[in-house]
């Protein structure tokens, strides 16, 4: 019979993820929204200190943050589909970049209507 220790010791090295690597794509997926993150937020404090007159200028930086997030998206769910991988990285960029597409597509969306 196992001592209290070992049996704490070898609930440990069964929680290890031995033989799973980073994905490089889901890696470059969560640099991506950082990316799409910092231009949004360029564009916003642009708006801001212009009064929100802050020209053509600004809804080229917008979309083209909707556009590396689409990018994001889609290598977030390409590296979900590698295998033997740590799933933190894809998954954070996948939801990161579907939540920026959807605030940045919403305020596309409000621009045009109002």
């Amino acid at each position: 019979m196992l001592k209290k220790s070992d049996q704490i010791v070898e609930k440990k090295t069964r929680l290890k993820f031995q033989g799973r690597k980073r994905s490089k794509t889901g890696i470059l997926s969560m640099m991506l929204f950082m990316v799409v993150f910092a231009g949004f937020l360029t564009a916003s404090i642009i708006s801001w200190k212009a009064d929100g007159n802050a020209g053509i200028v600004v809804g080229y930086i917008g979309l083209g943050c909707l556009a590396v997030a689409v990018l994001g998206f889609v290598l977030g769910v390409r590296s979900l589909r590698e295998r033997d991988i740590l799933y933190f990285h894809p998954v954070f960029g996948l939801v990161a970049n579907s939540i920026m597409m959807i605030a940045l597509v919403a305020l596309y969306l409000t621009g045009i209507l109002l």
